[in-house]
This record gives structure tokens, C-alpha cells and sequence, in this order.
């Protein structure tokens, strides 16, 4: 009998992992054939950038140094800084002295903040107020992204489609050397978020483009007012304008940050509750970290059995089936950092080759990554309360949302462990 459960256990856990990597491998081959087609050149209209900081990113400097530096006719900038005294502000400063030679950037120190949104979704509409009215199209960079020169161009490009509503980038996590655990753990995930959030149209505004007047016709203002992200509400809010959501091929943005363990579970479970709050395939991400759970738990415990009973059939089974469903895992991860790769080749960045020992930490980390990815489902399903840079949040009450406390940014670290 336990052969028998070990032989149906390993197959069914080979099966799930083959499927996976059959998904990354067709996300792959369309992302290749999206690429081989040949952009047409765009009018460049008049835009506006927005950006929001709050504390001093590693990049932020490289950030806004990339966007005041950008090959596009007629744009503004217009960054909004948590509070002048946010180590940011000299930062913001300085660059504007050095590189703002077109007078583009506007620095706002952000006004009194709104308990019903996030401060991100404040500073937001904070620098709406400020739009000329000749800006047609409207543009986010998050401060952890380092544009290129043709960032703005490649963004805003598609909106020249009357059926595209809005244009997104992706992330993609590129562990720092030497890897450590976090990091690598937090790069897993995101490479199978990668692939779903470009099927289902995810937005993401850390390099996002629609039209002013989608904007205003899709009433976002009123709806950041009450939000706290900025990128949940936007596909609902295009996709009733029976508009759709385009990728930017080459907008796949390289973060090299590097994460504990500890942080990447309170990354994954913050990702996880936003999708709950925002995303109608929030359960399907559930269901499906469950099944993988369930599927490896069994067979690591029929293994821990055959091994304590000495049932050698039973012990080659599931140890064979866990080592192949794992390579087929790091397989599926190494495909999809292929088209991470792509994208950053078209804009002229390159991220290395996968080093094998890199795959080898990836493969032992397998366990890891599906216990924390079970762990942040649970946890998202029942968060209530959340911190990001010192700040906390009431969702308790959503899709109603309260500030629990404002002061200006600590650049201390933030030990917090209380919420995520």
C-alpha cells in the first residue's frame, strides 16, 4: 500500500511540476514572437511622469536621474517627496541642480496626508493638481526603477492604439551576489507571478502609461482617494472603458535588491493581500498554493515512512518524483528568467547567465518556496493590518481603508514584525 501511495503521489506531483513548466515554456515562445515584431515609430504627446517617494531607495538616485535624462520631445516630471525633511529631498534636490537642464522636474513635499488611502495613492492625486493642461498621457515610475533612455517612448508608444487603455511593464527579481536565500526565494515567486500577471493583464505602476482622459472618464481619482495601492483598482477601471491592458516587451525592469528570508514572506503575503483585495484570480493563486502544498507534504511524508519502515521501492519512488518535480520547477524558473533577459536585451541591459550553483541553491530552496508560499495564501486571506516604511494601515474594513499613523520617514531600519 505505501508503494502504491508513493508510485501515485510522485506522479501526480511530476504531472503539477510538467504543467507548470509547460506554461512558463508557452509564455516563452509568446513572448518571443511578441518581440520579433517591429515597433512603428509614435508622435511623442505631451506627458506627465509621475513618481512618489517616501525614504531613499538604492536606486531612487538612478531612478530620477533616468527619467530627467529621457530621448522624448515634451515631458514633465513630477516627483512628490513623503516630507523635506526625508533623507529624498536633498537627494531630489541635488539631481535637479545637475540634470534638470529643460527645467522638467517639480519636487512637492507631499501636504497633509489622507487616512482613507495609502500615501502612496495621496501623493498621487497630490501631483495631478499640479498637470499642465496640454498633458495627454500620463505616465508612474516607481523610485526602485532605473529607466533607460527610451523608457518614456517604449511606455507611452502603444497608447497611439484607441484600444489600449493602458500600457504596463513588469518586475523581475535579480538575485545580487553572492545569493542569498531571500533573495533567490523572493525571484522564484515572482518568476511565476510574472507569467500570470501578463495572461490575466496585471498592471504594474512601477512602469505604467494610460491617457489622461481614460483617467478622468474611468474616475480614478475618486478611486485612489479610497485606495491603498495604486495599481489595484486599474484594470477594472480601463477594462469598463472597454479598453485593454498592452505589456511593454521591453519594460520587464530589472530589480538586483537583496532580501531576507524574512522580509521575502512578508513581500509575498503583502503581494497576496493586494491580490485578494483587487484581482478576481486571487483564489485561483490560493488553490493552486494549496494543491502544491498538500502535493509535497504527501510526499515527503510517505518518504519520512518508506524510510522508517525500510520500504526501498517506496523510498526510490518519492525521492524521485520530489528531485524530478524540482528540476522541472528550476527549469520553469530558468525559462522565465529568459524572457526577463530578452526584455532587458531589447533596451540594451544585460543580467548574466544562471550560474549552475545558482540552479543547484534554487532546487534545495523548492521546499521553502512552496511553505512560504502556503503560509503567505493563509496569512493573506486573514490580514487585517499592514506596514510598509513605518507606516500601518487598517484593512479590516475594505475595500475601506484607514491610516493608522503618519510621521516622517525613519531611515533607522524598521524591525516591526507585528504586521507585514
Amino acid at each position: 500500500m505505501l508503494t502504491f501511495s508513493a508510485i501515485v503521489a510522485g506522479q501526480i506531483i511530476f504531472a503539477a511540476a510538467l504543467i507548470q513548466l509547460s506554461i512558463a515554456i508557452s509564455f516563452g515562445r509568446w513572448f518571443s514572437k511578441k518581440t520579433s515584431k517591429t515597433a512603428k515609430p509614435a508622435d511623442q504627446a505631451m506627458t506627465a511622469v509621475i513618481m512618489s517617494v517616501r525614504g531613499c531607495d538604492p536606486t531612487f538616485e538612478a531612478s530620477l536621474t533616468g527619467v530627467l535624462l529621457q530621448q522624448y520631445a515634451d515631458y514633465q516630471v513630477h516627483l512628490v517627496v513623503d516630507h523635506q525633511d526625508d533623507p529624498a529631498w536633498n537627494v531630489a534636490t541635488e539631481i535637479k541642480s545637475k540634470f534638470d537642464r529643460d527645467d522638467r522636474l517639480c519636487i512637492h513635499a507631499m501636504k497633509t496626508p489622507r487616512d482613507t488611502c495609502s500615501l502612496k495613492c495621496h501623493s498621487i492625486l497630490q501631483a495631478l493638481e499640479h498637470l499642465a493642461d496640454e498633458i495627454e498621457f500620463v505616465a508612474f515610475l516607481d523610485a526602485d526603477v532605473a529607466p533607460h533612455s527610451t523608457w518614456l517612448a517604449e511606455l507611452t508608444g502603444p497608447l497611439q492604439d484607441k484600444e489600449i487603455g493602458g500600457v504596463t511593464g513588469s518586475q523581475w527579481f535579480e538575485p545580487p551576489i553572492p545569493t542569498g536565500p531571500g533573495s533567490l526565494i523572493r525571484s522564484a515567486w515572482n518568476a511565476g507571478a510574472l507569467v500570470f500577471s501578463v495572461y490575466f493583464a496585471n498592471p504594474w505602476a512601477g512602469s505604467f502609461a494610460m491617457r489622461r482622459s481614460t483617467l478622468e472618464s474611468a474616475n480614478l481619482i475618486s478611486t485612489w482617494s479610497k485606495s491603498i495601492v495604486d495599481d489595484g483598482p486599474l484594470k477594472k477601471a480601463i477594462q469598463e472603458q472597454g479598453l485593454k491592458i498592452e505589456l511593454a516587451p521591453s519594460l520587464i525592469m530589472i530589480n538586483r535588491e537583496h532580501c531576507s528570508a524574512a522580509y521575502a514572506n512578508r513581500w509575498v503575503t503583502r503581494m497576496l493581500t493586494w491580490s485578494r483585495l483587487y484581482e478576481d484570480t486571487f483564489f485561483l493563486s490560493v488553490i493552486h498554493s494549496c494543491f502544491s502544498n498538500v502535493l509535497m507534504l504527501t510526499n515527503f511524508t510517505i518518504l519520512i515512512i518508506a524510510i522508517l519502515l525500510g520500504n526501498a521501492t517506496a523510498i526510490v519512488a518519492s525521492a524521485t518524483a520530489l528531485l524530478l518535480s524540482g528540476c522541472l520547477s528550476t527549469w520553469a524558473y530558468s525559462v522565465s528568467r529568459k524572457v526577463a533577459a530578452r526584455s532587458a536585451q531589447l533596451r540594451g541591459e544585460t543580467i548574466g547567465n544562471t550560474t549552475l550553483w545558482r540552479l543547484i541553491k534554487l532546487l534545495l530552496l523548492v521546499p521553502a518556496c512552496q511553505l512560504i508560499y502556503g503560509a503567505s495564501s493563509i496569512m493573506s486571506l486573514c490580514c487585517k493590518r499592514v506596514r510598509w516604511r513605518q507606516i500601518e494601515y487598517d484593512l479590516s474594513s475594505a475595500p475601506n481603508f484607514k491610516r493608522l499613523n503618519y510621521q516622517p520617514f525613519n531611515p533607522e531600519p524598521d524591525n516591526s514584525s507585528n504586521s507585514i
